[in-house]
C-alpha cells in the first residue's frame, strides 16, 4: 500500500471508530480508491471505512460503481451480524433457562462499543460459561446443536448456522505455569464481576479490567503465530477510548508485565493514539519505532494460520515456519526466545494434553 493510500485509510478509519470525526483525505483517484477497498476488506474493516466515506462530501467519494459494491458488502456484514446476534441470544436464553451464565468474549462484547455495532464483524460466538463448560455442551446438544469436543481449550458448537466456541479456558494454558496463573486471574475477575447484560439478551459482558487483559492477550497470541489485522487494533482503540477510564491500569501493568504482555499493550495504545485518534494513552511508553514495525507487519506481512487450508498437522508445520520467520516478534515484543517458545508448545502438546488449572 502506497503512503498516500495508507494515510487515507487511517483518516477514514478514525472517522469510523470515533463518531463525529470528519476525515480529511483530499482528492483520491479511482486507482487509490480501489486500493483502499482491497486493503479495508483484507483487514476486516471495510464497514468501518465505509462509515468514514459517508462523511465525505459527494465530490470526494469514490465512483458510483465502487460505492454500490462497497455498500452492498456492508449490507451483507450488517445482515450477518444481525443473524449471529439473534442466534447467540437464542442459545444464551437456553443456557439461562438451565441456570448457566453466558459471558461473551470479544466479538459482541466489543462491537457494542463501536458507533455502529453492526459494522464490527463477528466471526463466531466466543463464550465462557463460568464453570459450566460440559453442562453447556450438553444443553447445546439438547437444543439441536452439533458439538465437537476435539480441542482442550474450547468445544466447537454449530447452532442453527452460528459457530460457537464454548471456552473451558479463556486463553491458551497448555504447557505453561505462568499462563495458568494468568488464566486463574482472568477467571477470578469474571467471578468477582460486575457483569453487564447486552440489552434484550442473556449475553453477559465482562468487566473492563478483564477485557483490558483479555483483548491484549488474544491479539498478542495471534500476532506471534500468524499476525493480526487492523480490526484487532480498532478493538483496542475503541475499548480504551470508551472504557479506558474504568480500568485499573496500575493493576493491569503488574499482571501484564508478569505475563510478558505489557510491551504489546503499550504498542497497541501508541498506535491507537497516533493513527486512530484516541485522545488519551493509558500506557505511555517510548515504543514508537517498534510500534511502527508492528504496524508494517499488520499491513503487509500477515500470515494466515487458523483459517488457512489443510489439516491439523499442516497448520502445526505452518506455525513452526511462522515462528522462525517472525522470530523478531518474540525477542523484541514478547521478550522471549522463539526457540524456547517453540519448545514450550512442543512440551505442552506432548505432556500437558489435557491441562488443569
Amino acid at each position: 500500500m502506497k503512503d498516500r493510500a495508507r494515510m487515507d485509510l487511517f483518516a477514514l478509519l478514525r472517522a469510523g471508530v470515533r463518531s463525529g470525526d470528519t476525515p480529511d483525505i483530499g482528492g483520491s483517484t479511482d486507482d487509490r480508491w480501489r486500493e483502499l477497498y482491497t486493503a479495508a476488506s483484507s483487514q476486516g474493516v471495510s464497514a468501518l471505512v465505509w462509515d468514514g466515506i459517508r462523511r465525505l462530501p459527494p465530490e470526494s467519494q469514490p465512483s458510483r460503481e465502487l460505492r454500490l459494491r462497497w455498500a452492498y458488502n456492508v449490507e451483507r456484514i450488517e445482515r450477518r451480524y444481525g443473524q449471529q446476534r439473534r442466534r447467540a441470544a437464542e442459545l444464551a436464553a437456553a443456557y439461562a433457562e438451565a441456570g448457566i451464565r453466558t459471558v461473551v468474549l470479544k466479538g459482541f462484547a466489543v462491537s457494542r462499543l463501536y458507533p455502529v455495532p453492526e459494522h464490527r464483524p463477528c466471526g463466531d460466538l466466543d463464550c465462557f460459561l463460568c464453570g459450566d463448560y460440559e453442562r453447556g455442551n450438553r444443553v447445546a446438544e439438547q437444543v439441536g446443536a452439533e458439538v465437537k469436543r476435539d480441542f482442550y481449550k474450547h468445544s466447537h458448537i454449530v447452532f442453527r448456522g452460528l459457530t460457537v466456541e464454548n471456552h473451558r479456558f479463556c486463553t491458551a494454558v497448555r504447557g505453561s505455569r505462568r499462563a495458568k496463573r494468568f488464566e486463574r486471574h482472568l477467571q477470578r475477575l469474571l467471578a468477582e464481576g460486575p457483569l453487564s447484560c447486552i440489552p434484550e439478551t442473556a449475553l453477559l459482558v465482562p468487566p473492563p479490567d478483564f477485557n483490558a487483559l483479555f483483548l491484549a492477550k488474544h491479539a498478542l497470541s495471534h500476532f506471534l503465530t500468524e499476525g493480526i489485522s487492523l480490526r484487532h487494533l480498532c478493538d483496542w482503540a475503541v475499548f480504551i477510548d470508551r472504557e479506558g477510564d474504568a480500568v485499573d491500569w496500575t493493576a493491569f501493568r503488574k499482571v501484564a508485565a508478569e505475563d510478558r504482555l505489557l510491551r504489546f499493550a503499550e504498542i497497541l495504545s501508541d498506535l491507537s493514539v497516533r493513527y486512530l485518534g484516541v485522545a488519551r494513552n493509558p500506557l505511555p511508553a517510548g515504543v514508537q519505532a517498534l510500534a511502527d514495525r508492528v504496524l508494517d507487519n499488520i499491513l503487509y506481512e500477515r500470515r494466515h494460520l487458523n483459517d488457512s487450508p489443510g489439516g491439523a498437522w499442516t497448520k502445526r508445520m505452518r506455525l513452526i515456519g511462522n515462528l522462525a520467520r517472525d522470530r523478531w516478534k518474540y525477542g523484541e515484543v514478547y521478550g522471549r526466545s522463539f526457540l524456547l517458545e517453540g519448545l514450550r508448545l512442543s512440551v505442552g502438546y506432548l505432556f500437558d494434553r489435557n491441562p488443569e488449572l
